[in-house]
């Protein structure tokens, strides 16, 4: 059954050059990016704070793949790393990952950081209605507690995440893998304290990284007795007064990401995992036997949902054989990460599996790299909308290196830059200078390569 709502006019609350809707890592490379170029750059965030992923569900370990490697952080990402790192520091008392970001921290610095590059803010703010005249963007409608209100901008930038703008813009999509639609699992991580620091530091050793291949033998060999299919226990900081700032094991498998059921479900399921496994720490750990449960994190957090396609669809071909994009508006260590989505983690972790025999982790290796195609952010049939982040088109297993936490940053680099200068170059996004843009992301600290090294 469906019901008919009345039309009614819907107030505009304002009016930008460029809106960007989503607050993460890619809405704040989008964001920033644009603002630079001088533009009147407005970014919404349905919840009341910035950083996506890495705040709202704490997952801090962001560059973790790129210790021991000959890769660091580019652009507006290592822009950021750097000053929250030296403004207020990194309570980790374990040497892995230095460089993880302490996400309350990280919530202080990036209002901070986004008003000091111009960009105007709106929290509360969730979009999954736009207004269209044939194939161009008119405006977006954010809910709001006095009712619906638009907001009218000359480009669109969806860095949701799920593409909710371009989907509600009606871009055909691909969700999943492509036998079955099923995505990688949903997390809802939290935080412990009271860990005894000294503990799982004595004689050098690092006691997190013991009580994870420890608990891997455990689950394999049965004595756990834990419900929650997931197999490995990966940890966060752990700081000097005994905080672990994330626990990233409660998954729940065969959810649709989209659906409020199913997020409503994944939520209940993961929380009674959480309980599970603070009680199996506590008991089973010498060094975590006064620990509490500190927080959870306030949703779950999901690694892939809609991919829109897009003008080109990046796949796992290109990624593996580094194929060069005329287009390039990011290069990033070969890394993939995918959760098995029917929960079978018994594969070597091998790319060639492609999802469907277990697990994907393939590490750094050696100076490999892969490309990302500005045209992967452009979608089909909307002439004022760029995608940026784990949603833009590519295949699925592709998307497992393409989700890396600073590459979204980087990918909503390109769309912003692509963004500024569709107005500035009086063209749709697609029509830009990709000479232009390439030299502009460079100079905002991106190492694309020159076509006369390529």
């Amino acid at each position: 059954m469906a019901l008919i709502r009345k039309a009614a006019e819907i107030p505009l609350l304002r009016t930008c050059d460029i809106l960007v809707i989503g607050g993460g890592p890619a809405g704040i490379g989008a964001a920033v990016s644009a603002a630079r170029e001088g533009l009147d750059v407005v970014l919404l965030e349905k919840r009341a704070f910035l950083g996506g992923n890495i705040t709202a569900c704490y997952v801090e370990n962001c560059n973790y793949f790129l210790h021991n490697t000959p890769f660091k952080s580019e652009g507006i990402y290592a822009e950021i790393e750097q000053r929250c790192y030296t403004e207020y520091g990194n309570d980790n008392a374990r040497v892995y990952n230095q460089k993880a970001f302490s996400s309350e921290y990280l919530k202080l610095f990036l209002d901070r950081f986004m008003q000091e590059s111009g960009v105007k803010i709106l929290f509360h703010a969730f979009v999954n209605e736009v207004l269209m005249d044939e194939f161009h963007i008119e405006a977006v409608i954010i809910q709001t507690k006095k009712g619906p209100m638009a907001i009218q901008a000359k480009q669109y930038i969806d860095t949701t995440g799920d593409a909710d703008v371009a989907f509600a813009a009606g871009v055909g999509f691909d969700q999943g893998r492509q036998q079955d639609g099923l995505c990688q699992p949903g997390t809802v991580s939290l935080r412990l304290s009271g860990a005894d620091t000294t503990a799982l530091l004595q004689d050098g050793r690092d006691g997190l990284s013991e009580i994870g291949r420890a608990f891997k033998i455990a689950y394999r060999t049965g004595k756990t007795g834990l419900a929650c299919k997931r197999q490995d226990l990966p940890f966060g900081r752990l700081t000097y007064g005994g905080l672990i700032s994330y626990v990233n094991y409660s998954c729940a498998y065969g959810l649709d990401p989209t659906d409020v059921q199913d997020l409503s479900k994944g939520e209940l399921e993961c929380r009674t995992y959480v309980y599970d496994i603070y009680r199996y720490l506590k008991k089973t750990h010498e060094e975590l036997k006064n620990i509490e449960i500190a927080s959870i994190a306030p949703e779950i957090g999901f690694r892939d949902s809609r991919r829109i396609h897009g003008v080109y669809t990046l796949t796992i071909e290109d990624m593996e054989s580094n194929r060069h994009f005329d287009d390039v508006i990011a290069v990033f260590p070969r890394f993939y990460d995918m959760l098995a989505p029917d929960a079978n983690m018994d594969g070597d972790g091998s790319v060639q599996g492609k999802g469907y025999h277990g697990h994907i982790y393939e590490p750094v290796v050696g100076d490999r790299t892969f490309e990302i195609p500005y045209r992967s952010l452009i979608p089909k049939n909307v002439d004022n909308l760029l995608v940026a982040g784990r949603c833009l088109s590519s295949d699925h297993v592709a998307e497992s290196g393409v989700r890396a936490i600073s590459l979204c940053m980087m990918t909503g680099q390109g769309a912003g830059v692509g963004a500024a200068l569709a107005i500035k170059e009086s063209c749709a996004p697609q029509k830009v200078s990709i000479s232009n843009l390439q030299h502009i992301l460079r100079a905002q600290g991106l190492k694309l390569p020159h076509k006369e090294h390529v």
